[in-house]
């Protein structure tokens, strides 16, 4: 009888547990109730042969001898419950808090476009399958070598010779013929009769013979034949210095059903290396899907490679399009126009590198936007109806192109020839470069960015001539056109360029050498054991996957952490192994041997390892942005001892904002904190409260009187936005945050400041060398020197700590930033650029404000 009663509550917590805890009880509630199954069949056995004994019936002397078992057996469980729910408590009272463990690692299957912008976009291409789900990459060097003996034997040549066929066809009638360029060659035909005094017909023959030789230099020479030899090339080539190249299957899926559209994809990857254009289009012609044509500087025109790169779909742009600077060359630039909008009406699919060159830093540049924009023109004067824009991220565990110190160190660069190409492809293949990995974004309606962007134009635009509807312009084109362009057209078409540079640069694969060089540089920049390097290894680890980052790495991390080492090679990273003993009055009691780590951190090393470094950057920026933000709000109670004694250390959250702002605006050419459809303001104010629950800033009070908060109350019942906005300032005013001055807590603060500061140590030497310019003039390359010699200088006195604050292009990034202050004025003259400062910046008292302006911000405890 027992049992069965024990049964029956047994069977209603069941139905209790499985209703709310289902899926962490399932196992231990199965086990428990073949248990009592179990004792509730002995004890039916045992009732039956009682009953029987006692003629049918269970005696009263029995049931009693039952309920009593029964309540003496609830009444121990009740108890043991109780102890173990007491001990638990204590425990948790008493222990330090555990951090949560992250969530399961369910990623989006790919970079999802914006829903803000790309609502439509967002749900096509997928099924609703595919939208929460992503599968292990793909090496797309390994092939399937098929069913029958011949394709087992030669599977590379039975891959190949499957690839759908594409017709690639040619444009240059089209071109000559279209009506724009032959408007530019009378434009330059007129010019030249006024300048050379030639009569009409022979400017016009001459022009003509220019636009047909630019054309023939520019064209590609796109070949079905070529990309197959070429691909087979590449089954037996890469895998001699690469391990795996990795794409994600469901990626390559949703481009074959963008490429069945109808509609132009313009690919626009990151550029880090040469081998870019080369993967993508492997991996496209492997996968059926149409080779693009790829926009390429002129300078990779070299004999045999030049031929080789035209036939694999490259058109050849020359890396300065204007021989005069300051003198746009009209007929140049209608080709290129021409060439590409004919390309695309054509049916051409189009690559091309949205930041123009190669990254040298390691971290994303600025976008160079002339061909895109001459997309725009092709989709609004109607030669498309729409294009479908792919953003492409790729990395790599280590840079086949070699490293770019010399040219960073103010060097210039070295020209590509033949014989430094075949150099170069032989120390390629004698190397070991580890894993390559691409990502092909969401792609998404060109056509539907414009109509959200636009709306979003108008609904921030407060004067009624700027909502007018955006009509295409003669001058909409960097490329080409008058000297007047658009202002509302450059907005559209920046916008949509840093959109899709800063979604690449969140959503490029990061690879273990890339977290390994950021941990040694800016933690461990002294050196560390192997047991510390993997112990912070973890902790990012443990914060990219919960912030859900495109991590290209599995494993132990401390297998990760020594193939990530012979990776980046004892040239960048030193291992030494140490014997430690220990002794105890005297007498050594122990031997171990431990391996201490150690970045090489001089020049020229540290500038290579800062490359792999900064691709950590995005993932960290805004963080640091506060923190920095935070040291120059503080600057002068963080080195009041009296202040640190008491604790007391805090700041308004408007002064933090302020300040974030500032930090902002000084680095807006060296990172794209937020997409063009969000709100930096909104941002840092999520990332104040973000660093809240690290502990690093805690929230004092929020001191309003009754008024205050009834006014605050009442501003939310009103439409306007000019009280919603007052409701906001108050708000933020009345903020205040403690300083937490913990060790640990000042550890992450120190870590997250040092990220940025070599970038802040370089933008202020750059404006300590504005004295230089006080009543004299330098051209661009003189006053690079100048602020490189200054950097060193620091470097030696120890002004300045790090030396990858010795880079070129932060320092070129600089001048562009004074001269957006109007702090510095650039006149162009016989191609070079000449410097000096503005009138009322052309002395020592305001230079030294700007200087002093960025400054406040490179502070550091025990440093500075």
């Amino acid at each position: 009888m027992d049992g069965l009663v024990e049964l029956f509550l047994f069977c209603g917590a069941l139905y209790y547990i499985f209703n709310w805890r289902a899926n962490n009880m399932v196992d231990v509630l199965s086990t428990r109730l073949q248990e009592v199954y179990a004792q509730w069949e002995a004890r039916t056995e045992m009732a039956t042969t009682e009953t029987l004994d006692s003629g049918s019936r269970l005696s009263y002397d029995g049931l009693r001898r039952a309920g009593q078992q029964y309540q003496k057996r609830k009444t121990q469980s009740r108890e043991q419950a109780r102890k173990v729910r007491d001990n638990n408590l204590y425990r948790i009272k008493e222990s330090e808090p555990v951090a949560p463990t992250p969530p399961p690692k369910i990623v989006p299957f790919l970079n999802r476009c914006c829903g803000q912008c790309n609502p439509s976009s967002t749900n096509t291409l997928v099924s609703s399958a595919q939208k929460h789900y992503q599968t292990t990459g793909t090496n797309i060097l390994l092939v399937d070598p098929g069913p029958s003996l011949v394709s087992k034997i030669f599977c590379h040549i039975a891959n190949v010779y499957a690839f759908k066929k594409y017709d690639y066809p040619r444009v240059t009638q089209t071109v000559l013929t279209d009506e724009r360029l032959k408007e530019a060659i009378k434009q330059a035909a007129d010019e030249s009769v006024k300048d050379d005094g030639v009569t009409v017909l022979e400017a016009l023959a001459k022009a003509e013979e220019r636009a047909r030789t630019i054309l023939a230099q520019m064209q590609s020479s796109l070949s079905d034949a070529l990309l197959r030899l070429t691909a087979w090339t590449l089954y037996k080539v890469l895998p001699c210095f690469i391990q795996s190249a990795v794409v994600q299957p469901i990626q390559i899926d949703m481009l074959k059903k963008a490429n069945d559209c109808g509609l132009p994809l313009i690919f626009l990857p990151l550029h880090r290396s040469h081998l870019d254009y080369v993967m993508i289009s492997f991996i496209l012609l492997s996968n059926d899907i149409r080779n693009p044509l790829i926009a390429a500087g002129d300078n990779l025109k070299i004999p045999f490679f030049g031929w080789l790169l035209s036939g694999l779909g490259a058109f050849y742009i020359k890396r300065r399009i204007d021989p005069v600077l300051g003198r746009k060359d009209m007929l140049y630039r209608a080709v290129l126009h021409t060439y590409l909008v004919e390309s695309l009406r054509a049916g051409h699919n189009i690559e091309f590198f949205i930041e123009g060159g190669r990254t040298r830093t390691g971290k994303p540049c600025m976008p160079k936007v002339g061909i895109l924009s001459v997309i725009l023109d092709a989709y609004m004067d109607g030669t498309i109806d729409d294009a479908l824009i792919v953003p492409v991220s790729m990395n790599y565990e280590r840079l086949v192109d070699g490293n770019f110190v010399r040219e960073q160190l103010g060097q210039p660069k070295k020209m590509e020839t033949f014989g430094t190409a075949i150099s170069a492809l032989w120390s390629t293949l004698m190397g070991n470069y580890g894993i390559v990995k691409v990502d092909f974004s969401q792609p998404f309606s060109l056509r539907e960015m414009l109509k959200s962007l636009q709306a979003q134009q108008n609904k921030l635009t407060v004067q009624s001539a700027a909502s007018r509807p955006l009509k295409s312009t003669v001058s909409s084109s960097s490329l080409y056109g008058t000297d007047v362009v658009s202002e509302e057209y450059r907005q559209l078409v920046d916008c949509i360029a840093k959109h899709v540079i800063h979604d690449c640069a969140k959503s490029t694969p990061i690879m273990s050498t890339n977290v390994v060089a950021f941990l040694l540089l800016n933690k461990f920049r002294d050196g560390c054991t192997l047991d510390r390097l993997v112990e912070s290894f973890d902790s990012i680890r443990q914060e990219l996957e919960w912030s859900q980052r495109n991590i290209a790495f599995c494993g132990e991390s401390i297998d990760i952490i020594n193939h990530a080492l012979d990776i980046l090679g004892p040239g960048l990273v030193k291992q030494q192994r140490q014997e430690v003993t220990d002794t105890v009055e005297g007498q050594a009691i122990r031997n171990e041997v431990i391996v201490a780590i150690r970045p090489v951190s001089i020049l020229p090393n540290v500038i290579e390892l800062s490359y792999y470094s900064n691709s950590m950057l995005v993932h960290y920026v805004l963080d640091s942005v506060v923190v920095t933000a935070l040291y120059g709000s503080l600057h002068s109670q963080i080195n009041d001892p009296q202040a640190i004694a008491n604790n007391n250390i805090t700041v308004f959250q408007d002064t933090l904002l302020e300040k974030a702002l500032k930090v902002c605006d000084i680095l807006k050419y060296e990172f794209i904190f937020c997409r063009p459809c969000q709100d930096l303001e909104t941002l840092l104010i999520e990332t104040i409260n973000n660093l809240t629950t690290t502990s690093i800033i805690t929230l004092k009070e929020e001191a309003y009187t009754e008024e205050e908060l009834w006014s605050r109350r009442y501003a939310r019942n009103l439409d306007d936005s000019s009280d919603e906005e007052y409701a906001v300032t108050n708000r933020t005013k009345k903020i205040e945050y403690k300083l937490n001055l913990d060790t640990e807590c000042s550890r992450r603060m120190e870590f997250l400041h040092t990220l940025l500061r070599p970038f802040v140590d370089t933008y202020t030497m750059s404006a300590f060398a504005l004295r230089k310019l006080v009543g004299r003039s330098l051209t661009e390359r003189d006053l690079l020197y100048e602020v490189l010699a200054e950097i060193k200088t620091g470097l030696d006195r120890g002004i300045v700590n790090y030396g990858e604050s010795l880079c070129v292009d932060p320092i070129k990034n600089s001048f562009k930033l004074f001269e957006k202050w109007e702090v510095l004025e650039c006149h162009p003259q016989e191609n070079v650029k000449i410097y000096y400062l503005k009138e009322e910046y052309d002395n020592d008292k305001a230079a030294n404000q700007i200087y002093e302006s960025i400054a406040t911000f490179k502070w550091t405890r025990n440093i500075d």
